[in-house]
Protein backbone atom coordinates (compact mmCIF):
# COMPACT_ATOMS: atom_id res chain seq x y z
CA UNK A 1 0.00 0.00 0.00
CA UNK A 2 1.23 3.66 -1.04
CA UNK A 3 1.99 5.66 2.46
CA UNK A 4 0.64 9.35 1.63
CA UNK A 5 1.84 12.41 3.46
CA UNK A 6 0.29 15.85 3.84
CA UNK A 7 2.77 16.89 0.98
CA UNK A 8 0.57 14.60 -1.66
CA UNK A 9 -1.49 16.89 -4.05
CA UNK A 10 -3.11 13.33 -5.69
CA UNK A 11 -3.68 10.55 -3.56
CA UNK A 12 -4.62 7.26 -5.14
CA UNK A 13 -7.45 5.85 -5.28
CA UNK A 14 -7.52 3.26 -7.84
CA UNK A 15 -5.81 1.74 -10.74
CA UNK A 16 -3.76 4.19 -12.72
CA UNK A 17 -3.92 7.08 -10.46
CA UNK A 18 -1.07 8.42 -9.18
CA UNK A 19 0.80 10.07 -6.30
CA UNK A 20 2.58 12.59 -6.49
CA UNK A 21 4.38 14.55 -3.59
CA UNK A 22 6.99 17.36 -3.22
CA UNK A 23 10.42 15.90 -3.03
CA UNK A 24 13.94 18.04 -3.35
CA UNK A 25 15.78 19.21 0.27
CA UNK A 26 14.63 23.19 -0.98
CA UNK A 27 18.65 23.66 -1.38
CA UNK A 28 19.88 25.33 -4.65
CA UNK A 29 21.68 22.77 -5.46
CA UNK A 30 18.71 20.52 -5.16
CA UNK A 31 15.35 22.03 -6.32
CA UNK A 32 11.86 20.79 -5.06
CA UNK A 33 10.23 18.20 -7.63
CA UNK A 34 7.03 16.00 -8.23
CA UNK A 35 8.14 12.83 -7.07
CA UNK A 36 5.77 10.11 -8.48
CA UNK A 37 4.73 6.63 -6.14
CA UNK A 38 4.00 3.77 -7.42
CA UNK A 39 1.01 1.60 -6.52
CA UNK A 40 1.08 -2.08 -7.10
CA UNK A 41 -1.55 -3.90 -8.30
CA UNK A 42 -4.77 -4.98 -7.38
CA UNK A 43 -6.32 -8.70 -7.60
CA UNK A 44 -9.65 -7.64 -8.60
CA UNK A 45 -8.08 -5.20 -11.17
CA UNK A 46 -9.67 -5.30 -14.99
CA UNK A 47 -6.62 -6.40 -17.51
CA UNK A 48 -7.41 -2.67 -18.74
CA UNK A 49 -6.93 -1.22 -14.85
CA UNK A 50 -3.52 -3.24 -14.95
CA UNK A 51 -2.32 -1.64 -17.79
CA UNK A 52 -2.92 1.39 -17.03
CA UNK A 53 -1.26 0.63 -13.45
CA UNK A 54 1.49 -0.74 -14.96
CA UNK A 55 1.71 2.53 -16.83
CA UNK A 56 1.67 4.76 -13.46
CA UNK A 57 4.32 2.80 -12.33
CA UNK A 58 6.91 2.95 -14.88
CA UNK A 59 6.27 6.28 -14.22
CA UNK A 60 7.53 6.51 -10.74
CA UNK A 61 10.44 8.74 -9.77
CA UNK A 62 10.25 7.01 -5.82
CA UNK A 63 11.03 4.01 -7.03
CA UNK A 64 14.25 3.84 -9.31
CA UNK A 65 14.67 -0.02 -9.25
CA UNK A 66 10.87 -0.38 -10.84
CA UNK A 67 10.42 -3.34 -8.33
CA UNK A 68 6.60 -1.85 -8.05
CA UNK A 69 6.21 -2.05 -12.00
CA UNK A 70 7.85 -5.65 -12.23
CA UNK A 71 4.94 -6.75 -9.75
CA UNK A 72 2.61 -6.50 -12.71
CA UNK A 73 4.40 -8.55 -15.26
CA UNK A 74 4.73 -12.52 -15.36
CA UNK A 75 7.75 -14.39 -14.27
CA UNK A 76 8.82 -14.69 -17.87
CA UNK A 77 8.28 -11.17 -19.31
CA UNK A 78 9.93 -10.04 -16.31
CA UNK A 79 13.18 -11.62 -17.62
CA UNK A 80 12.74 -9.87 -21.00
CA UNK A 81 11.41 -6.28 -19.56
CA UNK A 82 14.80 -4.04 -19.29
CA UNK A 83 14.10 -0.43 -17.94
CA UNK A 84 17.66 0.62 -18.34
CA UNK A 85 17.50 1.22 -22.59
CA UNK A 86 15.94 3.45 -24.42
CA UNK A 87 13.21 5.35 -23.38
CA UNK A 88 10.06 5.51 -24.90
CA UNK A 89 7.62 8.91 -25.06
CA UNK A 90 4.21 8.66 -25.81
CA UNK A 91 1.05 11.04 -25.82
CA UNK A 92 -1.98 8.13 -25.27
CA UNK A 93 -4.92 8.56 -27.29
CA UNK A 94 -7.21 5.68 -25.76
CA UNK A 95 -6.60 2.03 -24.34
CA UNK A 96 -8.43 -0.17 -25.95
CA UNK A 97 -9.68 -3.66 -25.24
CA UNK A 98 -9.26 -6.16 -22.00
CA UNK A 99 -12.99 -7.14 -22.14
CA UNK A 100 -13.14 -10.96 -21.24
CA UNK A 101 -15.24 -13.43 -19.95
CA UNK A 102 -15.50 -14.92 -16.08
CA UNK A 103 -13.37 -17.76 -17.32
CA UNK A 104 -11.00 -16.13 -20.16
CA UNK A 105 -7.52 -16.41 -18.61
CA UNK A 106 -5.88 -14.16 -21.72
CA UNK A 107 -6.82 -11.30 -23.45
CA UNK A 108 -5.31 -7.89 -25.04
CA UNK A 109 -5.08 -4.64 -24.34
CA UNK A 110 -3.73 -1.82 -26.96
CA UNK A 111 -2.05 1.58 -25.68
CA UNK A 112 -2.97 3.93 -28.78
CA UNK A 113 -1.48 7.33 -29.69
CA UNK A 114 1.98 8.91 -31.08
CA UNK A 115 4.98 8.29 -29.89
CA UNK A 116 6.38 11.69 -29.64
CA UNK A 117 10.27 11.18 -28.99
CA UNK A 118 12.59 8.33 -27.61
CA UNK A 119 15.53 9.25 -24.77
CA UNK A 120 19.04 7.15 -25.39
CA UNK A 121 21.02 5.64 -22.37
CA UNK A 122 23.19 8.96 -22.76
CA UNK A 123 20.47 11.02 -22.22
CA UNK A 124 19.62 12.50 -25.39
CA UNK A 125 16.22 13.19 -26.25
CA UNK A 126 15.39 12.48 -30.00
CA UNK A 127 11.83 13.82 -31.46
CA UNK A 128 9.40 11.85 -33.18
CA UNK A 129 6.03 11.73 -34.78
CA UNK A 130 5.24 8.23 -34.90
CA UNK A 131 1.56 6.47 -34.33
CA UNK A 132 0.95 4.25 -31.22
CA UNK A 133 -0.19 0.68 -31.44
CA UNK A 134 1.07 -1.15 -28.55
CA UNK A 135 -0.68 -4.48 -27.58
CA UNK A 136 -0.26 -5.88 -24.12
CA UNK A 137 -0.72 -9.40 -23.94
CA UNK A 138 -2.65 -10.54 -20.38
CA UNK A 139 -3.30 -13.83 -18.60
CA UNK A 140 -4.69 -14.15 -15.28
CA UNK A 141 -2.53 -15.42 -12.39
CA UNK A 142 -3.76 -16.79 -8.99
CA UNK A 143 -2.83 -13.00 -7.81
CA UNK A 144 -5.08 -11.28 -10.04
CA UNK A 145 -4.12 -10.43 -13.97
CA UNK A 146 -0.65 -9.86 -15.36
CA UNK A 147 0.88 -8.83 -18.18
CA UNK A 148 2.85 -11.41 -20.38
CA UNK A 149 3.66 -9.82 -23.62
CA UNK A 150 4.59 -5.74 -24.52
CA UNK A 151 6.86 -3.44 -25.28
CA UNK A 152 10.19 -4.58 -23.55
CA UNK A 153 11.39 -1.32 -22.40
CA UNK A 154 10.27 2.06 -19.97
CA UNK A 155 7.24 3.83 -21.15
CA UNK A 156 6.55 7.28 -20.39
CA UNK A 157 3.89 9.98 -21.28
CA UNK A 158 5.31 13.02 -21.97
CA UNK A 159 3.70 14.26 -18.88
CA UNK A 160 5.84 11.56 -16.88
CA UNK A 161 8.72 12.83 -18.71
CA UNK A 162 7.99 16.15 -17.15
CA UNK A 163 7.93 15.07 -13.36
CA UNK A 164 10.46 12.32 -14.13
CA UNK A 165 13.57 14.38 -16.43
CA UNK A 166 15.42 17.61 -16.24
CA UNK A 167 16.66 18.85 -19.57
CA UNK A 168 19.81 20.03 -18.28
CA UNK A 169 23.20 21.92 -20.38
CA UNK A 170 26.56 20.26 -20.42
CA UNK A 171 29.62 22.22 -21.33
CA UNK A 172 32.10 20.40 -22.99
CA UNK A 173 34.95 21.61 -25.58
CA UNK A 174 35.21 21.64 -29.12
CA UNK A 175 37.77 19.85 -31.09
CA UNK A 176 40.74 22.77 -30.39
CA UNK A 177 39.90 22.98 -26.53
CA UNK A 178 39.29 26.65 -27.15
CA UNK A 179 35.64 27.16 -27.80
CA UNK A 180 32.64 25.28 -25.66
CA UNK A 181 29.86 23.05 -27.37
CA UNK A 182 26.64 22.50 -25.20
CA UNK A 183 24.91 18.98 -24.84
CA UNK A 184 21.40 19.00 -24.36
CA UNK A 185 20.63 15.57 -22.35
CA UNK A 186 17.47 14.37 -20.23
CA UNK A 187 18.82 13.78 -16.91
CA UNK A 188 16.05 11.42 -14.89
CA UNK A 189 15.36 12.66 -11.18
CA UNK A 190 17.06 10.67 -8.45
CA UNK A 191 15.66 10.86 -5.51
CA UNK A 192 18.65 9.88 -3.20
CA UNK A 193 21.10 12.50 -4.76
CA UNK A 194 20.95 16.22 -5.54
CA UNK A 195 20.16 17.94 -8.70
CA UNK A 196 23.63 19.38 -8.77
CA UNK A 197 25.57 15.77 -8.39
CA UNK A 198 23.79 14.04 -10.59
CA UNK A 199 24.33 16.57 -12.94
CA UNK A 200 27.97 16.74 -12.42
CA UNK A 201 28.29 12.92 -12.49
CA UNK A 202 26.43 13.05 -16.20
CA UNK A 203 29.26 15.59 -16.87
CA UNK A 204 32.20 13.24 -16.57
CA UNK A 205 30.40 10.79 -18.66
CA UNK A 206 30.97 12.44 -21.45
CA UNK A 207 29.13 13.76 -24.39
CA UNK A 208 26.05 11.69 -25.73
CA UNK A 209 25.95 10.06 -29.28
CA UNK A 210 25.32 13.56 -30.96
CA UNK A 211 28.73 14.82 -29.96
CA UNK A 212 30.02 11.35 -30.79
CA UNK A 213 34.23 12.19 -32.07
CA UNK A 214 33.14 15.69 -32.36
CA UNK A 215 33.45 17.02 -28.74
CA UNK A 216 35.97 16.46 -25.96
CA UNK A 217 36.14 16.98 -22.12
CA UNK A 218 38.90 18.33 -20.02
CA UNK A 219 38.40 15.42 -17.56
CA UNK A 220 40.42 12.22 -16.86
CA UNK A 221 38.21 8.65 -17.21
CA UNK A 222 38.87 7.74 -14.29
CA UNK A 223 37.82 10.94 -12.39
CA UNK A 224 35.01 10.26 -9.96
CA UNK A 225 32.49 12.64 -8.28
CA UNK A 226 33.00 12.63 -4.23
CA UNK A 227 30.09 15.21 -3.65
CA UNK A 228 28.18 18.51 -4.80
CA UNK A 229 27.51 21.02 -1.89
CA UNK A 230 27.50 24.39 -0.35
CA UNK A 231 29.97 26.21 1.55
CA UNK A 232 30.49 29.34 2.70
CA UNK A 233 28.20 31.22 -0.59
CA UNK A 234 30.24 28.85 -2.68
CA UNK A 235 29.42 25.53 -4.67
CA UNK A 236 31.94 22.93 -3.95
CA UNK A 237 32.96 20.42 -6.22
CA UNK A 238 34.79 17.51 -4.43
CA UNK A 239 36.33 15.08 -7.07
CA UNK A 240 38.68 11.88 -6.57
CA UNK A 241 41.65 13.25 -8.49
CA UNK A 242 42.29 16.80 -10.62
CA UNK A 243 43.73 17.84 -13.76
CA UNK A 244 47.05 18.93 -14.39
CA UNK A 245 48.58 22.11 -16.57
CA UNK A 246 46.60 25.55 -17.16
CA UNK A 247 44.70 24.91 -19.89
CA UNK A 248 43.41 21.67 -18.81
CA UNK A 249 42.79 23.73 -15.42
CA UNK A 250 40.98 26.53 -17.34
CA UNK A 251 38.87 24.39 -20.29
CA UNK A 252 37.74 22.18 -16.92
CA UNK A 253 36.28 25.17 -14.58
CA UNK A 254 34.79 26.69 -17.81
CA UNK A 255 32.92 23.11 -18.00
CA UNK A 256 31.65 23.13 -14.14
CA UNK A 257 30.82 26.77 -14.35
CA UNK A 258 28.63 26.54 -17.69
CA UNK A 259 27.13 23.24 -16.62
CA UNK A 260 26.68 24.26 -13.12
CA UNK A 261 25.56 28.19 -13.98
CA UNK A 262 21.68 27.56 -13.79
CA UNK A 263 21.88 25.40 -10.05
CA UNK A 264 24.48 27.50 -8.99
CA UNK A 265 22.68 30.94 -9.37
CA UNK A 266 25.96 33.53 -9.73
CA UNK A 267 27.86 31.45 -6.83
CA UNK A 268 31.36 30.82 -7.75
CA UNK A 269 32.77 27.21 -7.43
CA UNK A 270 35.58 25.80 -5.25
CA UNK A 271 37.23 22.68 -6.64
CA UNK A 272 38.72 20.33 -4.00
CA UNK A 273 40.24 17.09 -4.44
CA UNK A 274 39.61 14.10 -2.18
CA UNK A 275 38.37 17.25 0.43
CA UNK A 276 41.33 19.34 0.17
CA UNK A 277 42.33 22.24 -1.54
CA UNK A 278 43.16 21.96 -5.58
CA UNK A 279 46.37 23.21 -5.05
CA UNK A 280 47.14 21.71 -1.41
CA UNK A 281 47.83 24.92 0.22
CA UNK A 282 45.61 27.25 -1.82
CA UNK A 283 42.21 26.44 -3.13
CA UNK A 284 40.57 26.69 -7.14
CA UNK A 285 38.38 28.75 -7.30
CA UNK A 286 35.97 29.19 -10.27
CA UNK A 287 34.24 32.40 -11.34
CA UNK A 288 30.61 31.93 -12.07
CA UNK A 289 31.29 33.49 -15.42
CA UNK A 290 34.23 31.15 -16.23
CA UNK A 291 32.71 29.74 -19.60
CA UNK A 292 31.67 32.86 -20.86
CA UNK A 293 35.53 34.09 -20.47
CA UNK A 294 36.58 30.80 -21.70
CA UNK A 295 34.63 31.07 -24.79
CA UNK A 296 33.62 34.61 -26.02
CA UNK A 297 31.37 33.33 -28.67
CA UNK A 298 29.04 32.02 -26.09
CA UNK A 299 27.21 35.50 -25.36
CA UNK A 300 28.70 37.05 -28.72
CA UNK A 301 27.41 40.68 -27.25
CA UNK A 302 28.26 43.59 -29.83
CA UNK A 303 28.09 42.24 -32.79
CA UNK A 304 26.76 44.84 -35.77
CA UNK A 305 24.49 43.83 -38.51
CA UNK A 306 25.61 43.40 -41.89
CA UNK A 307 23.13 43.80 -45.02
CA UNK A 308 22.96 44.63 -48.72
CA UNK A 309 21.85 47.81 -50.30
CA UNK A 310 22.76 49.30 -54.02
CA UNK A 311 25.08 46.15 -54.81
CA UNK A 312 27.08 47.31 -51.62
CA UNK A 313 27.52 45.58 -48.20
CA UNK A 314 27.02 47.78 -45.54
CA UNK A 315 26.85 47.83 -41.52
CA UNK A 316 24.83 49.31 -38.79
CA UNK A 317 26.36 51.78 -36.46
CA UNK A 318 24.78 51.94 -32.95
CA UNK A 319 21.69 54.50 -34.41
CA UNK A 320 21.03 51.46 -36.70
CA UNK A 321 22.02 53.48 -39.79
CA UNK A 322 23.54 52.01 -42.16
CA UNK A 323 27.31 52.75 -43.96
CA UNK A 324 29.08 50.87 -46.50
CA UNK A 325 31.92 48.88 -45.34
CA UNK A 326 35.33 49.41 -46.00
CA UNK A 327 37.12 48.30 -49.30
CA UNK A 328 35.62 46.86 -52.46
CA UNK A 329 32.92 45.28 -50.28
CA UNK A 330 30.95 48.37 -50.03
CA UNK A 331 31.85 49.88 -53.09
CA UNK A 332 28.96 48.95 -55.85
CA UNK A 333 31.78 50.06 -58.65
CA UNK A 334 33.82 47.32 -57.22
CA UNK A 335 31.56 44.35 -57.48
CA UNK A 336 33.26 43.74 -60.92
CA UNK A 337 30.40 41.25 -61.64
CA UNK A 338 30.41 39.23 -58.03
CA UNK A 339 27.62 40.85 -56.10
CA UNK A 340 24.19 41.40 -57.11
CA UNK A 341 21.77 43.71 -56.07
CA UNK A 342 20.02 40.48 -53.56
CA UNK A 343 22.83 38.50 -52.90
CA UNK A 344 23.08 36.88 -49.36
CA UNK A 345 26.57 37.52 -47.57
CA UNK A 346 28.97 35.62 -44.98
CA UNK A 347 30.76 37.72 -42.99
CA UNK A 348 33.23 36.05 -40.98
CA UNK A 349 34.10 35.88 -36.99
CA UNK A 350 37.50 36.02 -36.69
CA UNK A 351 39.60 39.35 -36.09
CA UNK A 352 40.11 40.72 -39.66
CA UNK A 353 36.48 40.70 -41.14
CA UNK A 354 36.00 39.27 -44.34
CA UNK A 355 32.89 39.13 -46.34
CA UNK A 356 32.08 35.75 -48.55
CA UNK A 357 29.96 36.30 -51.64
CA UNK A 358 28.00 34.01 -54.10
CA UNK A 359 28.47 34.69 -57.81
CA UNK A 360 24.89 35.41 -59.70
CA UNK A 361 25.26 32.09 -61.89
CA UNK A 362 26.33 30.11 -58.73
CA UNK A 363 29.33 29.27 -60.18
CA UNK A 364 31.98 31.21 -58.00
CA UNK A 365 32.81 32.28 -54.28
CA UNK A 366 34.67 35.46 -54.32
CA UNK A 367 35.77 36.80 -50.62
CA UNK A 368 36.96 40.58 -49.60
CA UNK A 369 38.86 41.25 -46.20
CA UNK A 370 36.53 44.43 -44.65
CA UNK A 371 39.56 46.62 -45.06
CA UNK A 372 40.03 50.07 -46.98
CA UNK A 373 42.47 48.36 -48.84
CA UNK A 374 40.08 44.96 -48.90
CA UNK A 375 40.31 43.26 -52.75
CA UNK A 376 37.94 40.61 -54.16
CA UNK A 377 39.18 37.43 -54.42
CA UNK A 378 37.74 34.48 -56.02
CA UNK A 379 37.95 31.71 -53.24
CA UNK A 380 35.87 28.99 -54.80
CA UNK A 381 34.51 27.63 -58.02
CA UNK A 382 32.16 25.07 -59.00
CA UNK A 383 29.31 23.45 -61.22
CA UNK A 384 26.14 24.96 -58.69
CA UNK A 385 27.00 26.42 -55.51
CA UNK A 386 25.23 27.14 -52.49
CA UNK A 387 25.18 30.18 -49.96
CA UNK A 388 29.00 29.99 -48.31
CA UNK A 389 28.95 30.17 -44.80
CA UNK A 390 32.12 31.11 -42.10
CA UNK A 391 33.14 28.73 -39.26
CA UNK A 392 34.56 30.60 -36.10
CA UNK A 393 38.23 29.53 -36.91
CA UNK A 394 38.32 31.28 -40.37
CA UNK A 395 37.17 28.27 -42.73
CA UNK A 396 34.66 28.73 -45.22
CA UNK A 397 31.77 26.17 -46.47
CA UNK A 398 30.01 25.81 -49.34
CA UNK A 399 28.30 22.86 -51.10
CA UNK A 400 28.77 22.27 -54.80
CA UNK A 401 26.09 20.15 -57.00
CA UNK A 402 27.83 18.55 -60.04
CA UNK A 403 24.21 16.83 -60.90
CA UNK A 404 20.68 16.33 -59.45
CA UNK A 405 20.90 14.72 -56.27
CA UNK A 406 24.62 14.85 -56.03
CA UNK A 407 26.38 17.25 -53.35
CA UNK A 408 30.31 17.79 -52.65
CA UNK A 409 31.19 19.76 -48.98
CA UNK A 410 33.83 21.92 -49.45
CA UNK A 411 35.87 23.77 -46.48
CA UNK A 412 38.25 26.25 -47.72
CA UNK A 413 41.27 27.82 -45.44
CA UNK A 414 43.39 30.32 -46.21
CA UNK A 415 47.38 29.48 -45.75
CA UNK A 416 49.03 32.50 -44.27
CA UNK A 417 52.68 31.55 -44.68
CA UNK A 418 51.84 29.92 -48.69
CA UNK A 419 49.81 33.35 -49.16
CA UNK A 420 46.97 30.95 -51.04
CA UNK A 421 43.68 29.47 -50.54
CA UNK A 422 43.51 25.58 -49.62
CA UNK A 423 40.40 23.94 -50.53
CA UNK A 424 39.59 20.58 -48.95
CA UNK A 425 36.50 18.08 -50.19
CA UNK A 426 34.77 17.00 -46.05
CA UNK A 427 33.37 13.10 -45.98
CA UNK A 428 29.73 13.72 -45.38
CA UNK A 429 28.30 10.19 -46.55
CA UNK A 430 25.01 10.91 -45.76
CA UNK A 431 25.22 13.49 -48.32
CA UNK A 432 26.74 12.37 -51.03
CA UNK A 433 23.73 11.13 -53.03
CA UNK A 434 21.00 13.91 -52.22
CA UNK A 435 20.99 17.71 -53.06
CA UNK A 436 22.05 19.72 -50.40
CA UNK A 437 19.98 23.37 -50.85
CA UNK A 438 22.03 25.14 -47.76
CA UNK A 439 25.03 24.77 -45.25
CA UNK A 440 25.66 26.44 -42.23
CA UNK A 441 28.40 25.54 -39.32
CA UNK A 442 26.94 27.21 -35.92
CA UNK A 443 28.99 29.47 -33.96
CA UNK A 444 30.47 26.98 -31.12
CA UNK A 445 32.29 25.26 -34.83
CA UNK A 446 31.17 22.12 -34.00
CA UNK A 447 26.82 21.92 -34.87
CA UNK A 448 26.38 21.88 -38.16
CA UNK A 449 22.35 22.29 -40.00
CA UNK A 450 21.90 21.47 -43.67
CA UNK A 451 18.70 21.65 -45.97
CA UNK A 452 18.86 18.51 -48.19
CA UNK A 453 15.82 18.22 -50.71
CA UNK A 454 14.74 14.95 -52.72
CA UNK A 455 13.66 13.57 -55.59
CA UNK A 456 10.29 15.25 -54.72
CA UNK A 457 11.54 18.55 -54.24
CA UNK A 458 10.35 18.88 -50.91
CA UNK A 459 12.99 20.01 -48.31
CA UNK A 460 14.35 18.52 -44.86
CA UNK A 461 16.54 20.22 -42.57
CA UNK A 462 19.22 17.84 -40.73
CA UNK A 463 21.70 18.75 -37.85
CA UNK A 464 24.99 17.00 -37.24
CA UNK A 465 28.29 17.54 -36.09
CA UNK A 466 32.01 18.42 -37.84
CA UNK A 467 34.62 16.26 -36.65
CA UNK A 468 37.95 16.66 -37.40
CA UNK A 469 40.36 19.78 -39.71
CA UNK A 470 41.49 19.96 -43.51
CA UNK A 471 41.95 16.95 -45.21
CA UNK A 472 40.45 14.91 -42.01
CA UNK A 473 36.91 16.65 -42.14
CA UNK A 474 33.97 15.00 -42.13
CA UNK A 475 30.24 15.72 -41.49
CA UNK A 476 28.81 12.64 -39.00
CA UNK A 477 25.88 12.14 -36.29
CA UNK A 478 23.00 14.03 -38.66
CA UNK A 479 19.45 13.61 -37.49
CA UNK A 480 16.30 15.14 -38.98
CA UNK A 481 14.74 17.82 -37.34
CA UNK A 482 12.49 19.38 -39.89
CA UNK A 483 10.57 16.73 -42.10
CA UNK A 484 10.28 16.88 -45.96
CA UNK A 485 6.21 16.60 -47.05
CA UNK A 486 3.58 18.81 -48.78
CA UNK A 487 6.20 20.30 -51.35
CA UNK A 488 7.77 21.94 -48.57
CA UNK A 489 10.50 24.62 -49.72
CA UNK A 490 13.56 25.70 -46.73
CA UNK A 491 14.06 29.72 -48.03
CA UNK A 492 17.10 29.67 -45.08
CA UNK A 493 18.25 28.58 -41.92
CA UNK A 494 20.17 30.39 -38.94
CA UNK A 495 21.50 29.25 -35.51
CA UNK A 496 19.88 31.00 -33.06
CA UNK A 497 22.79 29.60 -30.32
CA UNK A 498 24.82 26.29 -30.47
CA UNK A 499 21.47 24.18 -29.32
CA UNK A 500 18.41 25.67 -31.86
CA UNK A 501 18.10 26.55 -35.51
CA UNK A 502 15.59 29.23 -37.12
CA UNK A 503 14.14 27.75 -40.19
CA UNK A 504 12.44 30.13 -42.77
CA UNK A 505 10.05 27.86 -45.20
CA UNK A 506 8.93 28.95 -48.42
CA UNK A 507 5.81 30.23 -47.65
CA UNK A 508 7.22 32.36 -45.30
CA UNK A 509 6.45 30.00 -42.16
CA UNK A 510 9.23 30.10 -39.51
CA UNK A 511 9.96 27.23 -37.21
CA UNK A 512 12.58 26.97 -34.52
CA UNK A 513 14.19 23.54 -34.02
CA UNK A 514 16.79 21.52 -32.27
CA UNK A 515 17.58 17.73 -31.49
CA UNK A 516 15.67 17.85 -28.72
CA UNK A 517 12.38 19.28 -29.43
CA UNK A 518 10.03 18.91 -32.37
CA UNK A 519 10.15 22.02 -34.52
CA UNK A 520 7.74 25.01 -33.02
CA UNK A 521 6.48 27.58 -35.11
CA UNK A 522 6.46 31.15 -34.65
CA UNK A 523 4.67 34.58 -35.53
CA UNK A 524 6.48 35.28 -39.06
CA UNK A 525 6.29 38.04 -41.22
CA UNK A 526 5.02 38.43 -44.63
CA UNK A 527 7.12 37.71 -47.47
CA UNK A 528 10.52 36.75 -45.73
CA UNK A 529 13.01 36.48 -47.66
CA UNK A 530 16.09 35.47 -45.84
CA UNK A 531 17.14 35.35 -42.08
CA UNK A 532 20.07 35.84 -39.36
CA UNK A 533 19.78 35.51 -35.35
CA UNK A 534 22.20 36.26 -32.85
CA UNK A 535 21.10 34.61 -29.55
CA UNK A 536 17.34 35.81 -29.24
CA UNK A 537 18.39 39.00 -31.53
CA UNK A 538 16.41 37.32 -34.62
CA UNK A 539 16.17 39.53 -38.05
CA UNK A 540 14.32 38.55 -41.48
CA UNK A 541 14.80 40.55 -45.15
CA UNK A 542 11.28 41.20 -46.18
CA UNK A 543 9.69 42.98 -49.05
CA UNK A 544 6.30 44.48 -49.26
CA UNK A 545 3.41 44.35 -51.91
CA UNK A 546 5.05 46.43 -54.49
CA UNK A 547 8.31 44.81 -54.04
CA UNK A 548 10.33 47.19 -51.54
CA UNK A 549 12.94 45.84 -49.20
CA UNK A 550 13.94 46.60 -45.47
CA UNK A 551 15.20 44.54 -42.44
CA UNK A 552 12.13 43.71 -39.65
CA UNK A 553 13.73 42.86 -36.33
CA UNK A 554 11.08 40.47 -34.20
CA UNK A 555 10.37 42.27 -31.30
CA UNK A 556 7.79 39.80 -29.87
CA UNK A 557 4.98 38.93 -30.06
CA UNK A 558 5.25 40.98 -33.78
CA UNK A 559 8.22 42.75 -36.19
CA UNK A 560 9.54 45.96 -36.52
CA UNK A 561 11.21 47.40 -39.23
CA UNK A 562 14.63 48.37 -38.33
CA UNK A 563 17.21 49.71 -40.69
CA UNK A 564 16.94 53.62 -40.58
CA UNK A 565 18.35 56.21 -43.73
CA UNK A 566 19.95 58.70 -43.75
CA UNK A 567 17.03 60.61 -42.09
CA UNK A 568 15.96 58.42 -39.58
CA UNK A 569 13.18 56.57 -41.51
CA UNK A 570 12.79 52.96 -41.54
CA UNK A 571 10.41 52.40 -44.55
CA UNK A 572 10.58 50.06 -46.98
CA UNK A 573 11.97 51.18 -50.23
CA UNK A 574 12.95 50.17 -53.91
CA UNK A 575 16.25 48.21 -53.62
CA UNK A 576 15.86 48.54 -49.90
CA UNK A 577 17.74 46.57 -46.90
CA UNK A 578 18.16 43.14 -47.73
CA UNK A 579 19.80 39.94 -46.72
CA UNK A 580 20.76 40.77 -43.29
CA UNK A 581 23.60 38.67 -41.64
CA UNK A 582 25.47 38.82 -38.27
CA UNK A 583 29.09 37.48 -38.37
CA UNK A 584 29.17 33.51 -38.79
CA UNK A 585 25.39 34.01 -39.01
Amino acid sequence: MVMATAACSVIPTGPGDVAVDDAGSGDPLDPPYARVIAMPPSPDWTPKEVVAGFQAAMASTGDSGHAVARQYLTASFLKKWDPSGEVMVYRQSALDGGESEEDTKETRVTLKGTVTGTIGQDGLYRPGDDELNEPFTLVKESAGWRIAGGHEGLMLSEADVRRAYRLVDLYFLDSKRRGLVIDQVQLPVNPVSTRAKTTVERLLEGPSSSLAGAAQTAFPPDIKLIDVTTENSRVVVNLSKGVTGSDNIAAMSAQLAGTLSELAGGSSVEVRVNGEPYYGDSALVVDAQAQLKFDPWMTPRGMQLFYMQGGALRQLDKDNVGQPVAGAAGDPAKAEGRIGLLARPAVSGHTLRQAAVLSDDRRSVSVAPLTPDGQWREWVTGNDLVTPNWDRYGSLWTVDRPGPQSSIVLRHYYDEEKQQVRPYRVAASDLDTVEVTALKVARDGVHVAVVVRNAMGEDEVKIGTVIGEGAASRIANLRTVVNAGDKQTIKDIAWKDGKSLYVLTGKSELLEASLTAGPKPLVSYPRMESITALDDVLLAGVKDDDGNRQVVYRNVPGWEPWVKDENGSTGFVPDGPSSPVFPLG
